[in-house]
């Protein structure tokens, strides 16, 4: 079984998936933010996919386009950094991307869909992998979805079986993802589920159903244990080892983080995003989140986390 980090967009840049390296490599494969293919890669893109960044990791470029030429171009920028696929997002459920008929905006025009794709897999002489949802306001439409996946050469195909409206609330769509398992040929395309993955209850539903599926994606559900993968592999670690390993994992982070941003305000707020997700480990852990969303300055900060990590 491989597991990859999804894109998360503020959240998995080479800090975070260098720290997830050290200190919890379990992660076949990495994937970027998406970068917005129709401009020019700016700084802060190309400091985030510098190889020199992203030592020792496996890491896939994703665009996020509608355009044929965007995304060649996109390429043609990324080769002289080492990169030769691209992953093409088209499952983003936000509304500045779908109102543009980007991410998972372009699933309800499916004519337009096959366009894309045709034109792509016919100039693109290199890997092309496909993220994506099962539809936007319902899953209607999926089995025309699918049958025009089917058709091309993806390398590898990350199926997320929600709508774009569900956005990350409802159940997964367990059905749908069975539809792709079914008209997915293995031969051409790798198919990987991404959704709600967050413990071994989920992960082994998950295998129970699909026991052919070899590539699962998650997102949130590291955020919320960052020892998730090591848990579903079967290894072990007692409380001490996991409590070390979370905090140096943090430190990293926060040390990145005060590196990058110009004040120390904006490694806190990209700290409580992390937070967001991992509170539920510690102890009392809706009367932590409370503290550290109340707090404003770097001291405090510290303050609070090193409470928490001396109770965990």
């Amino acid at each position: 079984m491989k597991f990859f980090l999804a894109p998360m967009q503020g959240l998995t840049g080479y800090t975070v998936r260098n720290a997830f390296h050290h200190h919890f490599d379990y992660i076949d494969k990495y994937y970027t933010p998406f970068i917005p293919a129709a401009k020019r890669m700016n700084a802060k893109i190309k400091r985030d996919i510098d190889p020199v960044n992203n030592d020792g990791i496996t890491l896939i470029p994703q665009a996020m386009s509608i355009v044929a030429d965007e995304v060649i171009d996109l390429h043609r920028q990324l080769v002289p950094y080492g990169y030769d696929e691209i992953n093409v997002n088209l499952g983003c459920p936000s509304g500045t991307v779908v109102s543009k008929k980007r991410g998972s905006g372009i699933l309800a025009y499916p004519d337009m869909l096959d366009s894309f794709l045709d034109e792509l897999y016919t100039k693109a002489d290199f890997p092309v992998s496909i993220k994506t949802r099962v539809g936007f306001n319902d899953d209607e439409l999926w089995h025309r979805l699918i049958e025009i996946y089917s058709k091309y050469p993806i390398s590898e195909l990350t199926v997320h079986p929600r709508v774009q409206k569900d956005f990350y609330k409802n159940t997964p769509r367990m059905d749908d993802f069975a539809l792709a398992m079914q008209k997915i040929n293995p031969d051409k395309t790798t198919l990987c589920y991404n959704g709600d993955i967050t413990d071994t209850n989920s992960f082994n539903a998950l295998t129970d159903c699909f026991p052919d599926i070899d590539e699962i994606m998650i997102g949130r559900g590291l955020f919320a244990n960052p020892a998730l993968i090591a848990e579903l592999k079967g290894i072990s670690m007692d409380k001490a080892e996991l409590r070390e390993r979370l905090k140096n994992w943090h430190d990293e982070i926060l040390s990145g983080y005060l590196s990058i941003f110009s004040g120390e305000k904006d490694a806190i707020f990209r700290m409580k995003e992390i937070w967001a997700y991992m509170h539920g480990l510690f102890s009392d852990s809706e009367k932590l989140w409370k503290k550290i969303k109340k707090c404003q300055t770097l001291n405090d900060y510290k303050s609070i986390v090193r409470m928490a990590f001396d109770a965990f």
